[in-house]
């Protein structure tokens, strides 16, 4: 044991020497007509390209978008295609009317990069189909990864333009049921991260030896990934127990069954759970932490989750805890794992490098295809990825309840390094 905590304290030092290293490309940008400001960081250009999605946020600043660049790179590594990680983000009100002018104006700026070496999609308050696809649209970029299928698959002219089309005809399909959701359309890429969320921690109660009609869950956020997440999880048998936003959450102890996640998923207006602002919503936010569950699922902002978070999911009975969200766990700086660590040590943490990696490899199996792939083929890839480097996590983490995701982040470090290449 001695010796496993040593090999962990290893990992650690390693994640962060690899945090800390300045991104290959850093670009800034400030609107002429809005307080917004933008970044793309591109944390290599492995491949050719590099790949990461484009979120909004008020307060978001550069060390954020550099973390999450890195936390592509580690993704890709994992879920293919082999390309280096970058994010793009933007320092504004994603309420404000003005969000869709902001948008184009940075596609329009960052337009080189989009075209030739950088792909992205949708990310935090900034939907692929209502807002990426028609600002691409906007700035005649065919595709949101064009970048990538023009820097890293080398193609030009009309096979760049064939594959674009399978690119929307593909990852833009309409999903019908089993996997998508009756009365309510969705496509592919805004179902396959929640779906390889719950696909992860359905593959770690197996090892587990657990069923998922014993196991409570409580989720934070209600998003594309979060509400498919919850999907998915109701329908495997899983009892979620509680779901909270940032507005409001339902509590249900007896926990909701997949007739309850479904309505509440035809009854959502945006990344909300339907009927927020009733009265006594800060109250059920509260109790919500205090509801007895056996697994949490972070898939709301990055940096949620901090010791005192920890602390209520502990008391609460919480073993498990899938980050859903892009690092879900508060840092001070660049480099700092001290939260991490601490929750690697007290909970099975699965992490958002293999939890979250549904769209990376979604979009991975369709850039390299010359067909069009049906959804059910990119679902079955996705759990065969996810369950592979569940596998491997819990080997290298040598628990299957305590340092999963040191051994996530061996693993995919492991992969993206240039030995692996």
């Amino acid at each position: 044991m001695e010796a496993l905590e040593t090999d962990r304290t290893a990992i650690w030092e390693r994640v962060e020497k690899y945090l800390r290293v300045p991104p290959q490309i850093a670009l800034e940008w400030n609107d002429s007509l809005s307080p917004a400001r933008g970044w793309l960081i591109i944390n290599s250009l492995k491949g050719g390209a590099a790949g990461g999605g484009t979120r909004m946020r008020a307060g978001l600043n550069r060390d954020e978008v550099t973390f999450l660049a890195k936390a592509m790179e580690l993704k890709f590594a994992l879920a293919g295609p082999p390309i280096g990680g970058a994010k793009s983000g933007i320092d504004f009100d994603p309420a404000d009317p003005r969000k869709g002018e902001v948008l184009e104006r940075w596609f329009r700026a960052i337009r080189t990069e989009l075209s030739t070496r950088y792909g992205t999609a949708g990310d935090l308050n900034v939907s692929e189909s209502e807002d990426v696809m028609p600002a691409c649209r906007a700035i005649g970029i065919g595709h949101p990864q064009l970048g990538v299928l023009a820097g890293h698959f080398r193609l030009e002219g009309e096979a760049l333009e064939r594959r674009c089309d399978l690119m929307r005809s593909g990852l833009d399909m309409e999903v019908p049921p089993p996997y998508g959701l009756a009365g309510r359309p969705a496509r592919v890429f805004s179902l396959v991260t929640g779906y390889s969320v719950a696909w992860s921690i359905q593959r770690l109660i197996e090892r587990q030896d657990r069923k998922p009609a014993e196991t409570r869950v409580l989720l934070q956020g209600f998003g594309a990934v979060g509400g498919a997440a919850a999907l998915y999880l109701a329908r495997a048998g899983f009892r979620i127990v509680g779901i909270c936003d940032a507005e409001d959450a339902l509590i249900e102890p007896a926990g909701m069954g997949p007739a309850d996640i479904e309505q509440l998923l035809r009854d959502r207006d945006g990344n909300t759970l339907p009927g927020d602002e009733r009265p006594g919503a800060a109250d059920r936010r509260a109790r919500f932490w205090d509801t007895p569950a056996d697994a949490f699922v972070a898939a709301a902002a990055s940096g949620m989750i901090d010791e005192d978070r920890l602390d209520l999911l502990e008391r609460a009975g919480v073993k498990t805890i899938v980050s859903g969200a892009n690092h879900p766990f508060w840092a001070l700086h660049p480099g700092d794992t001290r939260v991490e660590r601490m929750a690697d040590e007290r909970f099975a943490v699965i992490a958002d490098v293999i939890a979250g990696c549904g769209t990376a490899h979604a979009f991975a199996c369709q850039s390299a295809s010359d067909v069009g792939l049906q959804p059910e083929a990119i679902f079955a890839s996705i759990r065969r990825t996810v369950t592979d480097a569940m596998d491997e996590s819990i080997r290298r983490g040598g628990s299957l309840d305590r340092g999963l995701l040191a051994g996530g982040l061996e693993l995919a470090l492991d992969r993206s390094s240039p030995a692996a290449e």
